[in-house]
């Protein structure tokens, strides 16, 4: 795939194949042939402790996973990022440009999945692609003169004695039969069944996945500025979606986080407006947005939209707002007064 590709995908919990509250989101992002996958899973309740990522793709009805690595989760909460080259997924007859989303299995009937393509994601179409065998080229092995010569005594020798070797071959046979037959009668009894065969060629394809890297968590991200500070705020604090509707991604902050921001921006955190939000609701978001394929960043103070709040607003420094809930009258209702960075 040329040029850049970078995208957000959203990740949900699934229970039973019912879509239910959101888990996490993951970001990718391919360039020059490598394809970056970073993983972030919030607040699972599951005493399972690591997970297979796949991403998969939808082909004759069938949901085809491809192993990527594992994610470990500690108090249900995961952060994994890998690095792959894209031709890899070739080892499996797919592509990049295949991929429809991603699916973590966890515990029975529980399960995460994103899809960025639209299509429905069931467990019980779920299946773990094992890599494309390579064949190698055989040559028929050549025979040697002296080879050949020695084979040809062995049989004249042998038809010479044919008829004695015929009576000691008879003899081994009558002694070696109750053996026989009681090796055959293990191997029938030690065959497994066909659960046991699925569960163990599961296991294996689990064991074979893509040749991906794992990434430290700091250096993922080559960006410098506030998309840097963004990424790394976001490992560490609460990442979540404030407003209805919107897939804006913001960061529930508190005062000291502002320390992360470059020291010329440390004023913010002496702003009378936002501190008297702060310590009404407990927070204060950063969020990112784009407009015209260009991203920006904010900082939001959360609030009530009134008239006499908008003017103070407007005062110190936070003109706009935006209400958490699609509503057609912002007056009286709960929200975030913003500006940008």
């Amino acid at each position: 795939m040329a040029g850049l590709q970078r995208f957000i995908t959203y990740i949900y919990k699934y229970k039973n194949d019912e879509k239910m509250e959101n888990a996490g989101f993951a970001k990718i992002e391919i360039r020059g042939g490598i394809c970056r996958i970073e993983v972030h899973i919030r607040i699972i309740n599951m005493e399972q402790t690591e997970a297979t990522v796949y991403l998969f793709a939808e082909k004759e009805n069938i949901i085809q996973g491809v192993p990527v690595g594992n994610i470990t989760f500690s108090k249900g909460n995961g952060d994994i990022r890998y690095a792959f080259e894209t031709k890899e997924l070739g080892n499996f007859g797919m592509a990049m440009e295949d991929m429809e989303g991603i699916f973590i299995p966890c515990e029975e009937s529980l399960y995460l999945a994103s899809r960025w393509k639209e299509g429905a994601i069931e467990q019980k179409r779920f299946r773990i692609m094992e890599k494309i065998q390579k064949q190698e080229n055989s040559e028929e092995p050549v025979e040697k003169p002296e080879i050949k010569e020695v084979a040809k005594a062995e049989a004249k020798q042998q038809s010479m004695n044919q008829p004695e070797m015929d009576r000691q071959n008879a003899a081994e046979a009558k002694m070696q039969q109750p053996a026989a037959e009681d090796q055959e009668h293990k191997e029938i009894k030690s065959e497994p069944n066909p659960k046991m065969q699925e569960t163990t060629k599961a296991k294996v394809q689990e064991e074979q996945p893509i040749q991906a890297t794992e990434l430290p968590l700091e250096e993922f991200f080559e960006e410098n500025g506030w998309e840097g500070i963004f990424q790394k705020l976001r490992l560490k604090l609460e990442v979540f979606f404030p407003f209805e509707g919107k897939e804006m991604e913001c960061i529930r902050m508190q005062l000291n986080d502002l320390k992360e921001f470059p020291r010329k921006y440390w004023y913010i955190g002496n702003n009378s407006f936002l501190l008297h939000g702060f310590f009404n609701y407990r927070h204060i978001i950063f969020g990112e947005t784009e407009e015209k394929g260009e991203k920006r960043y904010f900082i939001g103070v959360p609030g009530v939209f009134l008239n006499q709040e908008r003017v103070m607003a407007a005062m110190f420094g936070f003109p706009e707002f935006r209400t958490a809930k699609t509503t057609e009258y912002k007056t009286g209702n709960f929200g975030y007064w913003y500006r940008f960075i």
